[in-house]
């Protein structure tokens, strides 16, 4: 899945359409999954915050985080910010009754692409 995304991210035009931040990046993958056919939602609230991007596609539903690492950030870091919020504030857990795939994806600005990512496991 990951390497679909860098092929979507690969094709845009950044002289036009620079991603700059995590709206923009968040922004791209919601058309991409638009326009696949899918349903995405943003910004789903629980009780405890908001998860960046969800969509259900089957019987699986998939919780996105997304993080962006500029030239001075690292991508390790926002990949361990990532998983401590998605974890502290249980994002996806509301949808128990479905096989879940949650993810804590970054992009690397400037590699234009997500350079870390890992899968978060409901008892971790």
């Amino acid at each position: 899945m990951v390497h679909l995304f860098n092929r979507i991210f690969t094709s845009i035009d950044y002289q036009n359409y620079p991603v700059r931040d995590e709206a923009t990046v968040r922004a791209f993958i919601q058309i991409f999954l638009s326009g696949a056919g899918f349903s995405p939602h943003i910004e789903v609230h629980n009780s405890q915050g908001r998860s960046d991007l969800e969509v259900t596609v089957q019987n699986r539903h998939f919780v996105f985080e997304f993080k962006v690492a500029r030239k001075e950030e690292s991508s390790e870091e926002k990949l361990e910010e990532g998983l401590k919020q998605m974890r502290k504030r249980s994002y996806g857990l509301q949808h128990a009754d479905q096989e879940q795939l949650r993810m804590v994806l970054v992009f690397s600005i400037p590699k234009r692409k997500f350079d870390k990512w890992s899968v978060v496991n409901p008892e971790n």
